[in-house]
């Protein structure tokens, strides 16, 4: 298993860490050099941690944890109205993000009404392609407990979030209410910290399953295969997204081809993933298991 980390540090010697991170077989997923700063993620074989963060501290640099590195979550409202997507919500993505998950938005067609709230078949399907859902229904109580049926017939991981602290709920966080102002007292700031290490036990369990059928390849080892026939356009942010059992790759349609042709050790690209259009954005990559594909080396 891969350990996710981000650096920080100045640009002397910093090309050091990353020819150390090639030599233990790792990836830089993304780099910014801002004059003096420079600002890497590092992905490592979790048995070498040791030698990166000695590398780290003799460069003099700073390194972060991202315990959600590697999952692309979705933060779901009832609606996009004013009654429902305010700045919570907006809080709650910014922070995963600096955590290291790639973070979207949904706001649900139907979701207003406490015994009327629904959920689309698309809806759906669309959360469905996310590693994990992360509800946010508000303050009152008995709004909360009739609209978590709608997260009970979904097929992926969820937590919930609202504003009463003492709710019977599977993977619920309180102290998170309707706000008409930021969340940066530290209290709040405290919540989130609670939010995040519940999403991280959220993902940490998906991650040990896939770890008992192993993927055929690591995402981050498909990623790097994909940008060597296929390299990212000049300013193009993120068009290969990580994720726990496979990738999220925003391609036009003429490029499906050369990616199915991706040579993945003694296989192609089509032999070990299954390929399909995304009902949010871009394809998506989903890898089957070692046990299905066999070895690829």
């Amino acid at each position: 298993m891969y350990k996710i980390m981000m650096f920080e540090g100045g640009v002397y010697k910093f090309n050091e860490l990353k020819e150390l991170i090639e030599d233990i077989g790792g990836f830089i997923l993304q780099e910014s050099v801002m004059q003096t700063e420079t600002m890497l993620h590092l992905a490592f074989p979790e048995e070498e941690e040791r030698v990166i963060r000695d590398k780290i501290k003799d460069l003099g640099g700073k390194f972060k944890e991202l315990p959600l590195a590697g999952a692309e979550i979705v933060i779901i409202v009832p609606s996009l109205g004013k009654h429902h997507a305010v700045d919570p919500a907006c809080d709650i993505a910014e922070f995963f993000r600096r955590k290291g998950a790639i973070t979207n938005m949904l706001g649900l067609a139907r979701g207003v009404g406490q015994r009327i709230a629904q959920m689309t078949a698309q809806e759906r399907e669309i959360i469905e392609e996310f590693d994990a859902a992360v509800f946010v229904f508000g303050c009152f109580k008995e709004c909360i407990e009739e609209k978590v049926r709608l997260c009970a017939m979904l097929d992926v991981p969820y937590m919930v979030v609202g504003g009463p602290s003492d709710l019977a709920v599977d993977h619920y966080v309180g102290g998170i209410g309707r706000k008409t102002d930021r969340m940066r007292r530290k209290g709040e700031i405290d919540i989130l910290d609670d939010m995040t290490a519940e999403l991280g036990k959220i993902v940490d369990d998906r991650r040990r399953e896939i770890e008992e059928d192993p993927l055929a390849a690591s995402p981050l080892f498909i990623k790097d295969m994909i940008e060597m026939v296929i390299p990212p356009k000049a300013g193009e942010e993120l068009p290969i997204i990580i994720r726990l059992d496979g990738l999220r790759v925003n391609i036009e349609k003429e490029d499906l081809g050369r990616i199915r042709e991706v040579e993945i050790g003694k296989k192609k690209l089509s032999e070990i993933c299954d390929l399909k259009k995304s009902l949010f954005k871009g394809y998506l990559l989903k890898i089957r298991t070692e046990a299905v594909t066999g070895s690829i080396y």
